[in-house]
């Protein structure tokens, strides 16, 4: 393999398994939030750049099966690999023929879509294995697509493995263009810290300033209710006013008493 054909393999490899850490990512996001369909998409998106990266190191066909040796022989690594699997490099082969051939297969069975959790907990109406057209069970990890499953931990390990690997070596083959992807990162990562250490500054005045402005107000609040309890002694002339109304009264009563002189 010519220098210009495995710079581009490698690039490719690359940008697949970078693929894979986003889908993981989307893939752990979903779970963590109990998204029933983002897991399900997360794990499907999963098995895209698994079984691209398969397909080019481990091909299935005669005529790539040097390309394959010739990058396994550059990326030093062995046949013995769990990408190595023809059903995870042909999934995406004839999917529409798959399809019509696992309704075949399943036909007269108890068939699931697109389910979350363990299938034994449907109890009489739990299907077998391979009568899982799209699921994930969280306990086992595993990822079921179209009756074939795939342990997603064992799948991220052997990515991880390859991606390692395949960074090695585009860093030998492309040293300036590494030197400045990590000149990018490290300066992000000091934008974010920076803007972190921002963050935490302006909230520190802040707080400060607030606890001893409740603390202050909580001291004048008893000050305030003294002159309320004052008003309450104010009441008690207005109690004294009520006998007077009573001695004008019997004043009226003398009056029918002066009429009755008058008639003698």
């Amino acid at each position: 393999m010519d220098q210009n054909t495995l710079a581009i393999y490698i690039h490719e490899l690359r940008n697949q398994c970078m693929h894979a850490q986003a889908s993981f990512d989307l893939f752990s996001q979903a779970l963590n939030n109990q998204q029933g369909q983002g897991i399900l998409y997360g794990g499907q998106m999963i098995m895209l750049p698994a079984s691209h990266i398969a397909s080019i190191l481990w091909p299935t066909r005669a005529r790539a099966r040097n390309r394959g040796e010739s990058l396994r022989k550059a990326l030093q690594l062995g046949e013995k690999h769990a990408l190595n699997d023809r059903r995870l490099s042909e999934i995406w082969d004839r999917i529409d023929e798959k399809t019509d051939e696992w309704i075949v297969s399943t036909k007269g069975e108890k068939i699931v879509f697109d389910f979350v959790g363990d299938t034994a907990s449907l109890g009489e109406h739990a299907p077998k294995d391979d009568c899982v057209y799209r699921g994930y069970n969280p306990a086992t990890q595993i990822y079921t697509f179209r009756g074939v499953s795939y342990n997603l931990p064992a799948v991220a390990k052997a990515i991880n493995d390859v991606a390692g690997r395949v960074n090695a070596l585009f860093r030998q083959l492309f040293p300036e263009q590494a030197k400045a992807e990590d000149e990018q990162r490290q300066q992000a990562i000091e934008a974010q810290r920076a803007a972190q250490d921002t963050a935490a500054a302006e909230q520190k005045p802040a707080a400060a300033v607030t606890a001893p402005a409740d603390k202050l107000a909580a001291q004048k609040a008893p000050v305030k209710k003294s002159p309320a309890k004052k008003t309450v002694a104010k009441k008690a002339p207005a109690k004294k006013a009520a006998p007077k109304k009573a001695a004008a009264k019997p004043a009226a009563k003398k009056a029918p008493v002066k009429k009755a002189a008058a008639k003698k």
